[in-house]
């Protein structure tokens, strides 16, 4: 199913990439060095990417912690009680 805004990964040297635009950039405000956190969702079909600043790094840092302490719960329960 091709839809409009699709993208298509690509080689750059070891690793593969994904191209964004100058409008989507532009809209994002955005540039190379601006810092990017990754998610993948649980069922390994969704990455997004969350603009950081540098005041919001930690935010950024605590609520991924907090995101995966929660989705691994049971995990450390278990771990816990070991």
């Amino acid at each position: 199913m091709m839809v409009d805004n699709a993208k298509h990964i690509f080689k750059n040297g070891n690793s593969y990439a994904l191209r964004i635009s100058k409008q989507d950039r532009l809209d994002l405000g955005i540039d190379e060095d601006t810092n990017l956190v990754k998610t993948i969702s649980p069922d390994h079909k969704t990455i997004s990417f969350t603009v950081i600043n540098s005041n919001d790094e930690n935010q950024a840092v605590d609520d991924f912690a907090k995101k995966f302490m929660a989705d691994h719960k049971k995990a450390f329960d278990i771990l816990k009680d070991m």
